[in-house]
């Protein structure tokens, strides 16, 4: 962030997950990840990002399947204590 830190909101249900947004328009900025020193930002917000996806999380969850030849893990990666388990497209 390079200005208007007084206008960002946050919540957490959990101590993993603290989502920001702006008081203003609503718009989601990022979430904040403390302990796994992680900082989530929403690439809609930059709007000259090239963003080239990697992967898609909590898969198992999902309500849209997405044919897109992309991993689909079932919650997360071991690396950030989910079980790793990845589910067929």
């Amino acid at each position: 962030m390079t200005q208007g830190e007084q206008q960002i909101a946050s919540y957490h249900k959990t101590e993993q997950s603290y989502r920001k947004w702006c008081k203003s328009c609503g718009g989601h900025l990022f979430t904040d990840h403390p302990s796994w020193g992680l900082v989530d930002i929403y690439s809609a917000t930059i709007p000259d990002l090239p963003f080239q996806p990697m992967l898609h999380v909590h898969y198992g969850e999902t309500r849209l399947r997405v044919r897109d030849g992309l991993p689909k893990q079932k919650d997360l990666p071991t690396a950030f204590g989910g079980s790793g388990v990845e589910l067929p497209e």
